[in-house]
C-alpha cells in the first residue's frame, strides 16, 4: 500500500515538474516588439514626413532632417535672401514651437516692416498657414510660379532637391482668386539620407 502512495506521490511530482513553465537562468521573456520606423528613400517621401511633422507641430521630427552641416533656412517668400533669411540648427528646430525667442525672419511684403514672431508664430503664418498634407498638386523641381516675387530657389540650392506643394486658388466668378499658396521644401542628399536645407514659404504678394 505505501509503495502504490510513493508511486503516485512521485508520478504527480513529475506530471507537475513538466507542465510548469520553465524559467532559464539569465534569460528575460520577450517584450513587446518596437516599431521600427524606415528611413525614406527619396525626397518626396522625406518631404512627406516634414509636411506630417509640421502638421502636428513635432519639433523633435522636424529636427531629425534638419542638416547638421548647413542649418534650416527659412524664407517667408519665394525669394531666397541668404543674408537674411534665418538659418536655425537642429537642436533649435526641436523647440520650434516651445521657444519665446523673437527672431526678425525677412521684411514684410507690402509695408517693408520687420517679420518678428516667435518660431511659431512664424511657422503659422509663414510655413503652415494653409494644410499643405492635403495640396492641390505635388511637384519636383517644378515650382508654379504665379507670384511677383523671384524664384531663386533653384540658384541658391543647386544641389537640392524641391518638393513643392501647390494649394490652387479657389475660384470666384470663374476667376481665380488670389489665395494660392505654396510650401516648397529643399532637400541635399548626403550618403543615403536627405536633408532638409530649407522651408520657402510662397504665395500672392502685392
Amino acid at each position: 500500500m505505501r509503495k502504490r502512495i510513493r508511486a503516485a506521490a512521485l508520478s504527480f511530482a513529475i506530471v507537475t515538474l513538466i507542465s510548469a513553465p520553465v524559467a532559464l537562468v539569465g534569460c528575460t521573456q520577450p517584450g513587446p516588439a518596437t516599431p521600427v520606423v524606415s528611413a525614406p528613400t527619396s525626397a518626396r517621401a522625406a518631404a512627406d514626413q516634414v509636411v506630417a511633422a509640421i502638421k502636428g507641430q513635432d519639433g523633435a521630427a522636424l529636427s531629425a532632417f534638419v542638416s547638421p552641416e548647413k542649418g534650416l533656412r527659412f524664407s517667408p517668400y519665394a525669394f531666397v535672401d541668404v543674408k537674411k533669411d534665418v538659418v536655425l540648427t537642429g537642436d533649435q528646430v526641436a523647440g520650434l514651437w516651445d521657444s519665446t525667442k523673437v527672431y526678425t525672419w525677412g521684411a514684410a511684403d507690402g509695408t517693408g516692416d520687420p517679420i518678428k514672431l516667435t518660431p511659431s508664430k512664424y511657422a503659422e503664418k509663414y510655413i503652415f498657414d494653409r494644410d499643405f498634407s492635403a495640396a492641390t498638386s505635388v511637384t519636383e523641381n517644378s515650382d508654379t510660379d504665379r507670384g511677383n516675387t523671384v524664384n531663386n530657389a533653384a540658384t541658391v540650392y543647386p544641389n537640392g532637391t524641391r518638393i513643392e506643394y501647390y494649394i490652387e486658388a479657389t475660384l470666384v466668378d470663374g476667376k481665380p482668386a488670389d489665395d494660392w499658396a505654396a510650401l516648397r521644401l529643399v532637400f541635399e542628399k548626403v550618403g543615403d539620407s536627405w536633408f532638409l536645407v530649407g522651408i520657402i514659404h510662397d504665395a500672392w504678394t502685392i
